[in-house]
């Protein structure tokens, strides 16, 4: 037998152990939604629908980690018995343990002292779990405690209300992976957008609450001058956090 032929016997019996697993993912609430679903053995990945529902191909002994920016992630380890039910995942609301300071009652404190302990955070998680720093199949997938932390730089904690639909994560990831003019190279060579930090510029822009109108073609000079705005923000931002990394 050559190898040829061993190669499509691998392939047709991988092809035969892949299953779909079906489940529903609720918070402490309800059902929860737009929640990313990774089999980090096959890289494939999925989203939970507006009811929560969600199904992905695996196989036993696959690793699936639920993931969103507001929860905590979580994996399971599929076996055989979870093909044979509609899997109930539970998720737990991410604590944001930095809070909200209150400068009138803190009189003390200090921004210099402020960033630096952001900084530490984010390098001991970076030593702790390097994998979520790992340009996922998805980026969405890093949005995790990074995000978190990182996101109390870009934005207020009060989401002001928008009567328009504004422009999400999935639409920039979409857009630079579908459009010919907002492509990878724009990303790098025009905006400035070191590759290892694209998937945390799309997260920025998501804080921008752009109207989704602007992805029209009519549009597109609009949202281009809006992103090189975005960029020279969020450079400046990242400089600053590797500067405090660098002399911490």
């Amino acid at each position: 037998m050559n190898n040829y032929t061993w190669l499509l016997l691998f392939v047709f019996s991988a092809s035969i152990s892949a299953q779909t697993i079906t489940g529903k993912v609720y918070n402490e609430k309800s059902t929860a939604k737009n929640i990313g679903v990774f089999n980090l053995t096959t890289r494939d990945y999925t989203y939970t629908n507006e009811e929560g529902d969600f199904s992905i191909e695996a196989s036993v002994s696959d690793t699936l980690l639920f993931s969103s920016a507001f929860y905590k992630p979580q994996n399971l380890i599929v076996q055989d018995k979870h093909f044979k039910t509609t899997n109930i995942i539970e998720l737990k609301t991410q604590v944001n343990t930095l809070g909200t300071v209150n400068l009138s009652n803190t009189p003390k404190f200090s921004t210099n002292k402020y960033q630096a302990n952001l900084a530490t955070q984010i390098q001991n998680d970076i030593k702790n779990r390097p994998y979520l720093y790992q340009p996922p199949p998805n980026p969405q997938g890093d949005l995790t405690l990074l995000i978190d932390l990182v996101k109390d730089l870009f934005k207020s904690k009060k989401v002001k209300e928008n009567p328009v639909k504004p422009m999400t994560y999935k639409s920039f990831y979409s857009l630079f992976n579908t459009n010919n003019f907002f492509s990878e190279n724009l990303l790098k060579n025009d905006l400035n957008i070191d590759p290892k930090h694209i998937p945390l510029f799309f997260d920025y822009c998501d804080t921008k609450t752009l109207n989704e109108d602007l992805l029209k073609e009519h549009n597109q000079m609009i949202l281009l001058d809006s992103l090189i705005k975005f960029s020279k923000e969020f450079n400046s931002r990242i400089a600053e956090t590797d500067t405090i990394l660098n002399t911490d």
